[in-house]
């Protein structure tokens, strides 16, 4: 199986893989929104980062002799860089598990993208950067415009905070990640970063995350039934796997086999995913809302279509 699996990965074609990843995570994503209904999006999101937390610490092992070596003696400023990709990682997904409990999956996902166009405009000197943010910002301007001035304006506005967060972190999370990938062992130090992410938001959330899943919220329906709490408990990491640890490990694979910029480029197909989900969840987005879309993936297509390097 595990052969199978790993000879379709070198061999499908990427665009194919990144297609169906992104099927398989907004599919989640959209399960998510359904559990928000039992279970409030912060303490949702801290079972998602903690069960990938452990799944990470079960594959990558770092405490095996082998490896503790170069994971835990390292300078302090080392460490500092570690501890901020693992905080970025963990704000990113509480802010876009906010954003989604108060918008649009679709419109969420294209706002987040002004996080790495940001860091592409900020790293680059070509006209396609500059090109692309104008033409993402004019997205987002219009999307915030049409939904601030409906009858859910006052939800969109947090979602649209929380999501702004959740870009800027994705920014730091890439800066972060690509300078501690260019020492080596990425996925080690992801682990540990990732870990010492999960028990930062532990500090916050971690005691009402557990109290609340074993006495669910007043509204909750099948989570407040007996055996309620084991299934959410079984449904939250089911979450996990397919929207956080699968996709670490296909790009693993499919990164190695397109440069970076093909990669950012295929990855602009996200929102139009994310709203094809969405639909299913009666999120039906109207025509100035997609003009909004179309212009976020028509940006991401711009800035990243012409650099080797982007990011």
């Amino acid at each position: 199986m595990k052969r199978a699996v790993v000879h379709a990965l070198n061999h499908v074609p990427v665009v194919v893989i990144v297609v169906c990843e992104a099927i398989v995570i907004y599919t989640a994503t959209g399960i998510a929104k359904l559990a928000f209904t039992q279970l409030d999006p912060l303490y949702a999101v801290w079972y998602r980062v903690g069960f990938m937390a452990v799944l990470l610490l079960l594959w990558r092992r770092p405490w095996a002799a082998a490896k503790r070596g170069r994971l835990f003696r390292r300078a302090l400023r080392d460490w500092a860089w570690v501890v901020l990709l693992g905080v970025s990682l963990v704000l990113m997904n509480t802010m876009f598990y906010v954003a989604i409990g108060n918008m649009d999956m679709g419109i969420a996902v294209a706002i987040e993208f002004l996080g790495p166009l940001s860091v592409a405009v900020i790293t680059g000197r070509g006209w396609r950067e500059r090109l692309g943010i104008a033409v993402a910002a004019a997205g987002v301007v219009l999307l915030a415009g049409i939904s601030l001035a409906g009858p859910g304006g006052g939800r969109f506005l947090i979602g649209l905070v929380a999501i702004l967060i959740g870009g800027s972190m994705w920014g730091v999370y890439i800066v972060t990640g690509r300078h501690i990938a260019s020492g080596g062992d990425p996925l080690d130090n992801l682990c540990v970063a990732v870990t010492i992410g999960w028990i930062v938001q532990s500090l916050f959330l971690g005691a009402p995350a557990v109290a609340h899943l074993l006495h669910p919220k007043a509204g909750a329906t099948w989570a407040a039934a007996p055996g309620g709490p084991a299934r959410l408990f079984a449904l939250l990491f089911l979450i996990s796997f397919l929207a956080s640890f699968v996709p670490y490990v296909i790009e693993q694979v499919t990164m190695r086999r397109v440069t970076p910029a093909a990669f950012s480029v295929m990855q602009s197909i996200n929102p139009a995913v994310a709203i094809a989900v969405g639909l299913f969840l009666g999120e039906v987005p109207g025509a100035g809302e997609l003009v909004g879309v179309v212009l976020v993936i028509i940006a991401v297509i711009v800035t990243f279509s012409g650099d080797d390097d982007p990011v």
